[in-house]
């Protein structure tokens, strides 16, 4: 944990270290993990609360492999030393009981302004958006960084005055670094929109940023939504399988 974040908010590590939800505290997501927003010390807070993992990686996490919420901070710290923008991290904390993890949460800046890129065909500056987003993923490729969960919730921008985008990653407990396997990187094209068309069009601003055939890309990205979809699929029927 962090010791600036211990001392600075010692009230609000105690109590999450305890289990305990602060009554001012807002939900802003809520799915397998829980997204809480809090005002602590006019600082704004964001913490994901992860669910208590199952056995055996309740153990695991002790013992083998660090928690997602220390991998997330540690994540971020090392992305924004390679100069890749993310909440700043501020700490994380892990509660742990008979030598398992119990539960976990990793906590950053809130930052209400950002927008995600979810919803990029609704905005009148798509194609500048889109522009911008294709550099970013270029950058992420250069410097050999593969976010595994590489999707529009998880692409959080802001825009300037002048226009330019400045990009934010979130999400960060799934994430490689030094990879070089072209093929690999091109898996940013999975699940950052399951639509066909979008698809096609940010294909077409990567090909021009990475001056590449647009033709060769387009098929390429379209692969790797194809795929992804199969396996959403395949995923969805095996677990009707068992619940029936």
């Amino acid at each position: 944990m962090s010791d600036t974040c211990r001392q600075n908010h010692p009230d609000l590590v105690s109590q999450f270290a305890n289990g305990i939800i602060p009554s001012n505290a807002r939900i802003i997501y809520k799915g397998r993990n829980t997204v809480y927003a809090v005002n602590d010390r006019s600082t704004d807070i964001n913490i994901k609360a992860f669910r208590a993992p199952s056995f055996p990686n309740n153990y695991v996490y002790t013992t083998l492999r660090p928690s997602k919420a220390r991998r997330s901070y540690e994540n971020a710290m090392r992305l924004l030393d390679m100069g890749i923008n993310t909440p700043q991290p501020m700490a994380y904390i892990e509660i742990k009981e008979g030598g398992r993890l119990t539960r976990s949460y990793y906590l950053s800046q809130q930052m209400d302004h950002l927008e995600t890129v979810r919803d990029w065909d609704n905005f009148p500056f798509k194609d500048a958006l889109l522009s911008s987003l294709a550099a970013f993923m270029k950058e992420l490729i250069d410097k050999q960084i593969y976010h595994r969960d590489f999707s529009p919730g998880n692409i959080l921008f802001e825009r300037d005055s002048n226009g330019s985008f400045k990009f934010y990653l979130v999400d960060l407990n799934r994430m490689e670094f030094g990879v070089t396997d072209q093929s690999k990187m091109m898996r940013m094209f999975r699940a950052i929109t399951t639509d066909l068309d979008q698809n096609q069009e940010l294909a077409g601003h990567f090909a021009r940023q990475c001056n590449l055939d647009p033709n060769d890309v387009k098929t390429e990205a379209a692969r790797q939504l194809n795929n992804y979809i199969n396996e959403k699929a395949t995923l969805a029927r095996i677990k009707k399988f068992f619940k029936n």
